[in-house]
């Protein structure tokens, strides 16, 4: 609908309201093993999302996956490159510990708990900034109303 059918604004309104967004050229998705891959892609990302995903990564690779994780954002993001990051509560890695050995070793080993992400990412990685986005997602699944946050490069 057009801004002149009605005279409520409607945030798809716009100079180009009607045109078709063809996706594939304006989003990409990348499948690998993140920690793993010893290469850093020399393409460059205005954002990335990392939504549910650092607690399996602290315990299938402890401490130093989620440093490896974090490094390999900040060098894939180009300069005022934005990454979504949320993560799980200690809580929930103590739900998880006993689904492999892997994760029940890293569990007993781990010293830098999600609560000092933010610490991390701004004091040691290089983030500028950070700002959370969102407290809860409102209307979700139960246990998934963490908050996000934005970290800026």
């Amino acid at each position: 609908m057009g801004s002149s059918d009605n005279a409520e604004n409607h945030p798809n309104d716009g100079p180009n309201a009607d045109e078709e967004i063809d996706l594939p050229h304006v989003v990409s998705f990348r499948h690998e093993n993140f920690v793993e891959d010893p290469e850093v892609s020399s393409e460059k990302y205005d954002a990335i999302v990392c939504l549910s995903v650092t607690k399996w990564i602290h315990l299938n690779w402890g401490d130093e996956g989620i440093i490896t994780l974090f490094v390999k954002i900040w060098r894939l993001l180009r300069p005022g490159g934005v990454c979504l990051l949320e993560p799980q509560p200690w809580s929930s890695y103590k739900h998880n510990r006993l689904v492999s050995d892997t994760a029940k070793a890293h569990y007993g080993s781990t010293f830098l708990h999600p609560g000092k992400f933010r610490e991390i990412l701004l004091d040691k990685i290089g983030f500028r900034s950070a700002k959370v986005i969102t407290d809860k997602l409102t209307g979700t699944v139960a246990g998934f109303d963490r908050p996000i946050t934005a970290y800026y490069k």
